[in-house]
């Protein structure tokens, strides 16, 4: 059977995409992915091209396809790129952005089931009548979203798909997540991400990442704070896998388990008083988490309320601010767990504290809207520098 592509040789791949967005020189592609010249043949390969935007469109070039050489013989290689920063992250932005019947029946991100179907009657065109012996799909940042989906379009096709993605932003609601982890198996998927990257943070609840409820290879990121420059794939992300098995990655562990610790920690954070938490990358994966473990106390009806929400046109903002005020009033325990979240975000994005306010939806959906665009912003810095 086919082995997985090292971490490096992925790491290779996705930054190899970013030469053919205004330039078809597959040969400069290759020489990008030194690890594995030998094995796929990327000269040889074909340049995909992708529509990217709403309204105006622009074709440019979203990556390859490449086949397997030597002792990779018979395999297949795809790889996409971040799409350029005037197109498809604009998406990411859009709380009135609607959900969209992905390739296996799941709700997906609009924009990102879009520009992945720009490319894909183009794969479709280098399989036919050819059924790979192993189908490795890769991507970085927006295209780490498309290689995503990509990989669920592809994976009924009779071989073993593995997807790896590097710094890629969440692309389907819970279901979605949960099947395509099932489908193509945990241990086949490779999302590797810094902890102080912004993009993996986005878009927020209730989109979720594969393979779902796993941590998968979270790897520490410069300094302690939400960073840009960790999000550049040569400059960042092949640094940290660089002589790294996937087992000997340095992998940073979750610092909770349980809401009851969360809680703890929401409590202390909402201080004044508190640790400074401004910024930081970890309260920040503490402060998602947290909204994520109140919405499930809330109960199991949320992720079918947002997936009616996002396709009767009700702002995501509007439906969880609505879910979390039901929570508040459902229990003291759970109205001090909301209080808190909703100070603790306002302390990570410098904001003043206001420990009397009265929660109200309106209130709530202000807090999460600051929160929202505030990881947008950030986000959309690390794709204007790097994609």
């Amino acid at each position: 059977m086919a082995t997985e592509l090292s971490p490096i040789q992925a790491a290779e791949i996705a930054t190899s995409t970013y030469i053919l967005r205004l330039s078809d020189d597959m040969d400069a592609a290759g020489d990008a992915a030194p690890s594995i010249s030998h094995t796929f043949d990327i000269p040889g390969g074909v340049r995909l091209t992708g529509v990217t935007g709403v309204g105006i469109q622009k074709r440019m070039g979203f990556g390859f396809t490449a086949w397997g050489q030597g002792a990779r013989q018979g395999e297949c290689l795809i790889a996409v790129r971040g799409t350029h920063p005037t197109s498809v992250y604009d998406w990411l932005s859009n709380f009135r952005m609607g959900g969209i019947t992905g390739p296996s029946g799941y709700i997906v991100h609009t924009g990102f089931w879009r520009a992945a179907q720009s490319v894909l009657p183009q794969v479709a065109r280098q399989l036919r009548g050819r059924t790979p012996s192993a189908l490795h799909v890769v991507g970085h940042s927006l295209g780490g979203a498309m290689a995503t989906l990509i990989a669920d379009s592809l994976s009924g096709i009779g071989c073993k798909v593995r997807l790896y993605t590097f710094g890629a932003p969440r692309c389907g609601l819970e279901a979605h997540a949960e099947y395509l982890t099932s489908r193509l198996g945990e241990d086949d998927i490779y999302r590797v991400y810094h902890d102080t990257d912004p993009v993996p943070m986005i878009p927020l609840f209730p989109y979720f990442h594969v393979p779902y409820g796993s941590n998968a290879y979270r790897l520490k990121g410069s300094g302690t704070l939400i960073s840009v420059p960790a999000h550049s794939m040569p400059n960042a992300y092949e640094k940290s896998v660089a002589g790294c098995t996937w087992s000997s990655l340095p992998v940073i562990l979750p610092r909770h388990s349980s809401f009851e610790k969360a809680s703890e920690w929401l409590a202390n954070a909402a201080k004044d008083s508190g640790p400074f938490i401004m910024r930081s990358a970890a309260a920040l994966q503490l402060i998602l988490s947290a909204l994520d473990w109140i919405l499930k106390q809330v109960g199991h009806a949320v992720g079918a309320g947002i997936g009616t929400a996002l396709f009767a046109g009700t702002t995501v903002l509007d439906t969880l601010a609505r879910l979390l005020y039901s929570g508040a009033l459902q229990s003291i325990r759970l109205a001090e767990a909301v209080r808190n979240l909703l100070s603790a975000a306002m302390r990570f994005m410098g904001r003043a504290v206001v420990a009397t306010v009265e929660i109200t939806v309106a209130f709530v959906e202000y807090v999460l809207g600051l929160l929202f665009r505030f990881l947008s912003s950030m986000a959309r810095r690390a794709l204007d520098m790097f994609s």
